[in-house]
């Protein structure tokens, strides 16, 4: 084999591997996979329809990113989590989000937040044909606009690790009850950006954050059912104390 056509086979393996790579990050942070879940390399591999050796190289990227777990016996899984590993998971989010969220309140462009409104336009849509799939995926791109528009390229990887993290347990955001949890924060985290005020921004988005993650506790610990409202104060209060133990 000649070196130009080793260079090439090589440069489309870098490809293939940065698309699977990209587009399962993207799955998992879409809630996409559930928590405990194998992943097989022939099944991923004929969805991106490329060899398994670029899976490969994508799923040992994730497993050091703390997004998939190298299990002894299972190979590669979505890691399962107890009520203590989310619970810190959410105190971190509430601290990094919620500064991007209020950084965002004095960079943030009309033309941006027209963008977001809209995907919370779209998020709200799907609640009424029941499109789940759709919706989480919104709701991601809702959240990351806004990070994006805090113009800090440092805090953007540390967020999407979390979010790869969480992304998993954001599945149980799928059924009825669960669907459309937050908009009415959206709505607030809109209108104080529009407003130029970080301070209610961030209370809103941590909010959401911990309305979504008392779903996620309960579903851990399986001790009470996921509940209807997002607007609980008594939820959110029981939420917050969990983070902060």
């Amino acid at each position: 084999m000649t070196a130009k056509r080793e260079q090439k086979i090589s440069s489309a393996q870098t490809t293939a591997h940065a698309r699977v790579y990209a587009g399962l990050k993207r799955a998992l942070m879409n809630g996409d996979f559930v928590p405990g879940q194998r992943l097989v390399v022939r099944q991923i591999a004929e969805t991106f329809e490329t060899s398994p050796m670029p899976v490969r190289e994508a799923l040992k990227q994730l497993v050091s990113d703390d997004a998939l777990f190298d299990h002894p016996n299972r190979g590669v899984i979505v890691p399962e989590a107890t009520v203590q590993i989310i619970s810190d998971l959410v105190r971190v989010r509430c601290a990094i989000e919620g500064s991007a969220t209020e950084w965002a309140a004095s960079t943030i462009t009309p033309e941006e937040l027209d963008q977001i409104e809209d995907l919370n336009e779209r998020m709200k849509a799907c609640t009424a044909v029941d499109t789940a799939g759709d919706y989480l995926a919104f709701n991601r791109e809702f959240h990351f606009s806004i990070y994006r528009a805090s113009r800090s390229s440092a805090i953007q990887p540390i967020i999407e690790r979390m979010w790869l993290r969480a992304g998993p347990w954001l599945n149980i955001m799928r059924g009825e009850a669960t669907l459309g949890l937050g908009l009415d924060y959206h709505a607030e985290i809109i209108t104080a950006l529009r407003a130029g005020d970080g301070a209610t921004a961030r209370r809103a988005l941590v909010a959401d954050i911990t309305d979504a993650a008392d779903i996620m506790l309960r579903a851990a610990s399986q001790s009470l059912p996921a509940p209807r409202s997002g607007r609980s104060a008594a939820r959110r209060r029981a939420t917050v104390g969990a983070a902060s133990q």
